[in-house]
C-alpha cells in the first residue's frame, strides 16, 4: 500500500481535468448546438463534484503526514475548499433547476462550471507553486 503514499499528488489532477473538460464540452455543446455534448458536460461535472471531497481530504491527510505549514498552503486550501463546497452545494440546486426550467438550468450551470474551472485552476496554481518553487512535499 506504500505505492499510494503520498496519495494527494496522484489524485489531484482529476478534478482539475474534469472541471475543465466539463467546461469545454459545455462550450462546444452551445456552439454546435449539440445537446449530447452538454449532457456529457453535466455528467463529467457531477463526477468531478463528487470526487472533489476525496481529493481535498487526501490533501489534508498529506498536510498532516508531512507536518506542512507553508504560507502558500492557505491560498491552496482556500481555493480547494471553495471548489469543493461550491461543487457540492450546486448539485441539488442544479437538480432542482433542471426539473423547473432547462434554460435557467443551462445558464446557471454554465456560470457554475466556469467559476469552478477558475477556482480549481487557482487551487492547482498554488499547489504547483508550493511544489515547484518551494519543493514542498518533494522527497518526503
Amino acid at each position: 500500500m506504500n505505492f499510494l503514499i503520498p496519495l494527494h499528488p496522484k489524485l489531484v489532477h482529476f478534478p482539475i481535468a474534469l472541471f475543465m473538460t466539463a467546461l469545454v464540452f459545455e462550450i462546444l455543446g452551445r456552439v454546435f448546438k449539440k445537446n449530447l455534448l452538454s449532457e456529457a458536460s453535466f455528467l463529467i461535472y457531477c463526477f468531478a463534484a463528487v470526487l472533489t471531497p476525496v481529493i481535498v481530504y487526501s490533501g489534508l491527510l498529506e498536510q498532516t503526514r508531512i507536518h506542512l505549514n507553508h504560507p502558500i498552503l492557505t491560498q491552496h486550501k482556500n481555493f480547494a475548499f471553495l471548489t469543493m463546497w461550491i461543487a457540492l452545494i450546486s448539485l441539488p440546486i442544479l437538480w432542482g433547476l433542471r426539473k423547473i426550467s432547462d434554460k435557467t438550468f443551462r445558464n446557471f450551470y454554465f456560470l457554475l462550471v466556469s467559476v469552478l474551472t477558475l477556482t480549481v485552476t487557482m487551487a492547482g496554481y498554488y499547489g504547483g507553486k508550493m511544489v515547484y518553487e518551494y519543493s514542498v512535499g518533494v522527497g518526503s
